[in-house]
């Protein structure tokens, strides 16, 4: 195992600095096209007058594809901020703030923030213990979306392909363009269930890296232990998002990672936990592939009162469980109002957000989208996931924000009324 790891890190390294090769000399002969095709005065390094900035730097650029590569799209957080008061019902962000000690060692954390923080060394030995694993296979990062740019960033380059399987999380995908790479992808089944022999199907000498998100962000379904090993014996390195794994019940695939080498899971304190705005999430993966990671990765990555608050909150096993059992009654609370009204399909979901068509309510998902938030009820439409016209997803927020909710939807879809009712003027 430890010999097939090693090959896996060794043909990433290998791997990039070929490609680094082949960029540069990519590059160097663009530049050349581009002083021939230019004002001959133009002498190396000089801009022409009145040029862009990007134009007078693209041909010194790895990678120039990367300025026409569209980012993760995060403008609805923006949006949200400004319009304060309102029901954020739209980011799955935890419904339940952090708990008196939580928020005491974060506090603590803020009173010597003039020195760095240490490398988590007492995190990660708390999350090894949490989930199954080795402090020596525990990377942490600034969110588990570092983790899951570092490993873009380890295994995929120009020319290279992932494979997603989609309608999932929109990251992957920016990830693997901002790298270089192609996004392969692969439709779930009609019943959003996983294709594992369409995935294998789509592996080619060029596949690099398999994206999968279980509990699947956003249609709600998780991935059990067969259907991943049916992809994983493809030797292709996976990363299996389980950000929303405390938000119900589905399978962890952390005790997978001594089995499998080739595998990644990355997991996060931003949902259940309820600290996504200190940013700290971690991945479980083969140590050597986490040495490898720990070097890509820059120091001081997680702030002190992330790495204090995340330790605090994993430190007490009944205070997650009794999160883990709020967000899942409220969410089959909303799932059976939500299956009576007309018009509406919800979907079955492990995470802390249900996934709903309402291509039977004749209404387009931007107007449910803009009806809601007149009434200053956010929700999320899902184009960005790769469903498109009539899907709109909802997080589960507090009783009162879920009350709203329901509220609203019963008035519009029952009585064709644009209301919500209980809201305090």
């Amino acid at each position: 195992m430890s010999e097939t790891v090693t090959l896996i890190v060794w043909i990433a390294v290998v791997g990039y600095y070929v490609v680094y090769a082949l960029t540069i000399a990519s590059v160097t002969q663009t530049s050349r096209n581009h002083r021939r095709s230019h004002d001959t005065s133009l002498s190396l390094g000089r801009a022409r007058p009145g040029a862009g900035l990007m134009e007078s730097v693209q041909r010194f650029l790895a990678r120039p594809g990367i300025v026409d590569c569209a980012p993760y799209d995060a403008r609805h957080h923006d949006a949200a901020w400004r319009l304060a008061g309102a029901d954020r019902l739209m980011s799955n962000e935890g419904p339940l703030p952090p708990s008196a000690h939580v928020l005491a060692a974060a506090r603590a954390a803020l009173e010597v923030c003039n020195l760095y923080p240490s490398s988590g060394e007492d995190v990660r030995l708390a999350v090894a213990g949490f989930c199954g694993a080795t402090p020596e296979s525990v990377v942490l990062g600034n969110g588990s979306t570092e983790v899951l740019d570092l490993v873009t960033r380890m295994f995929v380059g120009p020319g290279d392909e992932t494979i997603v399987a989609v309608p999932t999380y929109a990251f992957f995908e920016t990830q693997t363009r901002l790298q270089g790479g192609t996004p392969v992808l692969v439709p779930l089944t009609d019943s959003f269930g996983l294709d594992a022999d369409a995935i294998r199907a789509a592996v080619t000498p060029r596949t690099k890296l398999v994206f999968l998100c279980s509990p699947n962000n956003p249609t709600g379904n998780a991935w059990g232990t067969a259907e991943l090993e049916a992809i994983l014996v493809t030797g292709v390195p996976t990363l299996v998002d389980q950000a929303y794994l405390e938000c119900g019940h589905s399978t962890s695939f952390t005790p997978l990672v001594a089995a499998h080498p080739n595998l990644v899971v990355t997991r996060t304190f931003s949902k259940a936990f309820g600290l996504a705005a200190l940013r700290i999430g971690y991945g479980v993966m083969h140590p050597e592939l986490a040495d490898a990671l720990l070097r890509l990765r820059i120091p001081f990555s997680p702030s002190l009162p992330a790495l204090r608050a995340a330790l605090a909150a994993i430190s007490d096993p009944s205070e997650i469980e009794e999160r883990r059992r709020y967000i899942s009654t409220e969410r089959e609370r909303v799932f059976a109002a939500l299956a009576t009204l007309p018009g509406l399909h919800p979907f079955p979901s492990e995470g802390n957000f249900i996934l709903m068509d309402l291509a039977g309510s004749s209404r387009s998902s931007e107007e449910i989208i803009r009806l809601a938030r007149a009434e200053r009820i956010l929700l999320r439409a899902m184009g960005s996931h790769r469903l498109r016209g009539t899907h709109v997803r909802v997080t589960v927020g507090t009783t009162v924000q879920n009350d709203r909710f329901l509220a609203f939807f019963d008035a519009l879809l029952n009585r064709g009324e644009a209301v919500a009712a209980g809201r305090p003027a």
